[in-house]
């Protein structure tokens, strides 16, 4: 469907309204002509009576009638089925009626006679002036409108690369880096999609070596936690031994989060949505926590209905509720986050301090709480943001009676 605000939809309005004041002027300047010849016609025809009027007071003939009347633009017919026709059925424009007889102006398949009836004779004249004489008009007018055709499509071909362009910048802002907009034309349209290009080369050089650059610093890092975890194995204590094993369990299981939030943050991530029970996907993020088994019930409150089914990325949406709980723990009064399904909802609450700013402040990436409260916000809530956006959702909070409260429409 064409856009009524479109550039194309535009100029096709700004020429159908172009060619219908040619074919006003044309239709305008066509009868003006028309009439004009008319009257020259008439004239013409009134200037052969006249002169014959002339003659006749003066007792003088004309020598030879058809030089005569040739004189004034009229040639005799002889055909004599042309002349029944005209006379049966041509148009009366005028008449005159005379001693010499009637004279009759008569219009035919757009051609004009002049009729002579007289006692002795009667004639009839073919007037050289016809509607004919505006076939230049006509011609002028095919040309124009030839040349406003032409000029409609070479426009339209002109711009026809922006579809092109606009497709590519679609292509690149969903997250296809691999276009090409280059423009071999010399005007302004191949300008700025050579200019786009060049902009989408630097930025994809850019995300590259960024990428580059942060899955070789998330290698360097998976060597010595991996040699860790190894060497933590051949500790005889258990207790140290199983604390160590916890620590680098949660470096691994960190990394692995940075690089899903890397490719979430720039767009270069798949989602998978299928059916999931809702407290299958809050007990994969309670386990994200990475707490210790005997604090988990203390910390986390779940009141969920197991048969509670929900259609979502399993391992964005985890990550986000993961989130979640972590900041609700962190900056709760006693160090406890509640999880609950109310009204098609989930909500994850704990009780403390009002945040000093608006929230809106928060879904900001690197955006931490004032030094009354413990620091280290970051990316958290801008990242959960980002996450239940990609799933189709929508986070809303709110805060009431000392409570902090996050929710999810999970079940639109």
């Amino acid at each position: 469907m064409v856009k009524q605000h479109s550039i194309s939809t535009k100029i096709t309005f700004v020429f159908i309204f172009s060619i219908l004041l040619l074919l006003m002027f044309f239709i305008f300047l066509f009868k003006y002509q028309t009439e004009k010849n008319l009257e020259a016609m008439k004239e013409r025809q009134l200037q052969s009576i006249n002169y014959i009027f002339i003659l006749y007071r003066n007792n003088l003939s004309p020598h030879g009638i058809n030089e005569y009347f040739g004189n004034f633009g009229l040639k005799r017919v002889t055909n004599r089925n042309l002349k029944e026709s005209v006379l049966s059925k041509g148009v009366v424009v005028f008449q005159k009626h005379s001693e010499l007889g009637n004279f009759s102006s008569i219009r035919y398949n757009d051609s004009y006679y002049l009729y002579i009836d007289n006692l002795i004779s009667n004639v009839l004249l073919e007037s050289k002036y016809k509607k004919r004489a505006n076939d230049l008009l006509l011609i002028g007018f095919l040309v124009a409108f030839v040349i406003l055709i032409s000029m409609y499509v070479s426009i339209l071909r002109s711009i026809s690369p922006l579809k092109e362009l606009s497709l590519q910048i679609r292509k690149f802002a969903s997250g296809d880096m691999n276009i090409d907009c280059k423009s071999d034309k010399q005007d302004e349209i191949a300008q700025v999609a050579n200019e786009f290009d060049r902009a989408a080369s630097k930025l994809r050089d850019l995300i590259h070596s960024r990428q580059l650059f942060l899955r070789a610093i998330m290698h360097e890092l998976k060597t010595p936690i991996g040699k860790g975890r190894i060497v933590s194995e051949m500790i005889t204590d258990e207790k140290s031994k199983k604390r160590l094993i916890s620590i680098f369990e949660r470096l691994d299981l960190l990394i692995n989060e940075f690089s899903k939030i890397e490719q979430i943050v720039s767009k270069n991530y798949s989602l998978q949505i299928k059916e999931y029970s809702l407290r299958e996907v809050i007990d994969s993020a309670v386990n994200m926590l990475m707490l210790d088994d005997d604090k988990k019930d203390l910390h986390v409150k779940v009141d969920i209905d197991i048969s509670k089914k929900i259609e979502v990325d399993f391992e964005s949406f985890t990550l986000a509720i993961k989130n979640l709980m972590d900041n609700a723990i962190k900056y709760a009064d006693d160090r406890v986050v509640e999880v609950f399904v109310k009204e098609n909802r989930l909500y994850i609450q704990n009780r403390g301090k009002k945040l000093p700013m608006d929230i809106d402040e928060y879904y900001k990436p690197f955006v931490s709480g004032s030094n009354e409260i413990r620091k280290g916000l970051g990316l958290g809530l801008y990242i959960v943001e980002n996450i239940v956006k990609l799933n189709d959702m929508k986070l809303d909070y709110e805060y009431t009676s000392g409570m902090h409260k996050f929710s999810v429409d999970i079940f639109k």
